[in-house]
């Protein structure tokens, strides 16, 4: 799907991020095409001219060598679409109401990276600048690694949009930083309006080989949880139907609620500091005491 990613880490107050500074969600966007995903890659065995070639339907060719290879080696052509990412970030900063940042490497990648910088400012200037101004919201672009170093300072609060690799990595940084990764949220937004919302985090292999010899786990299910959350909110937004939506933040508000009793499974124990008592439990006390707190406010 030529969508684009939001990841936002699940924040709970007695859970204190590793960045002490960070005092609010950083929302990582990712577009979910092209770049490093999309590549293909070659390995030569001999010395040789590696070349890129372009042939345009309209007569356009352009033609450039990568390297002439002396011995064995290996080449990878990557190609994006990046109006779409761009559109899909500004919007997504529009309606959650934050300031957006913007990163890439265009000081050494002056026409892949460069193109980047380019339309985003285009479409920002065009379509956005007017509306960000007027709710007070920033566009910020910078180099990938000085953004690094910039969002370590920050409070937090801001979408930091990536190119689909950084993204992925920078991800998995803010979601364990925050606490667990299995605390991190993700939706797919895709420009004809598809959602798709997922976990984050793969699957926690030694648990599942665990699980399947019939031994108990505590493993985290709470990015699974709300993957279902935002899918059934979403689909009584698409239907109107507002008892499903408020199923939806009951839930969620079940799962908080567990927490903040000090009921969690042990990837987030250590992690709180302060006003909570808590207790390691087995992935299946954990969703019990969730569902026991969801019927209660039902």
């Amino acid at each position: 799907l030529d969508g684009t990613v939001f990841r936002t880490p699940i924040t709970i107050p007695s859970i204190k991020p590793a960045v002490r500074n960070w005092k609010e969600p950083i929302t990582i966007a990712r577009h979910a095409y092209g770049d490093v995903y999309k590549s293909v890659e070659i390995r030569v065995n001999e010395p040789g001219v590696a070349k890129l070639v372009f042939d345009g339907d309209n007569g356009q060719k352009e033609e450039v060598i990568i390297h002439k290879f002396a011995g064995p080696g290996v080449l990878q052509g990557m190609h994006k679409s990046i109006r779409s990412f761009a559109n899909s970030c500004f919007k997504f900063a529009i309606d959650q109401k934050k300031d957006l940042w913007f990163s890439t490497k265009d000081t050494i990648s002056k026409k892949y990276d460069a193109r980047f910088r380019e339309i985003f400012n285009e479409e920002y200037e065009a379509k956005y600048k007017e509306q960000f101004e007027a709710l007070g919201l920033e566009y910020f672009y910078t180099l990938i690694d000085d953004a690094v170093a910039r969002v370590i300072r920050s409070e937090g609060g801001f979408i930091w949009a990536c190119k689909n690799y950084d993204g992925d990595v920078m991800s998995d940084m803010v979601s364990t930083a925050f606490g667990s990764l299995a605390m991190m949220t993700s939706v797919l937004v895709s420009p004809d309006g598809t959602t798709e919302y997922e976990a984050a985090h793969g699957t926690v292999t030694k648990h599942y080989y665990r699980h399947l010899r019939g031994e108990e786990t505590s493993t985290n299910p709470m990015a699974t949880i709300f993957a279902w959350t935002g899918a059934l909110r979403k689909r009584g937004q698409l239907d109107g139907l507002t008892e499903l939506e408020q199923f939806a933040g009951k839930l969620e508000q079940a799962c908080f609620t567990t927490l903040n009793q000090g009921t969690m499974t042990k990837d987030l124990v250590g992690l709180v500091d302060e006003g909570v008592q808590a207790h390691a439990v087995t992935s299946a006390a954990f969703l019990a005491a969730v569902r026991g707190n969801l019927e209660a406010s039902l």
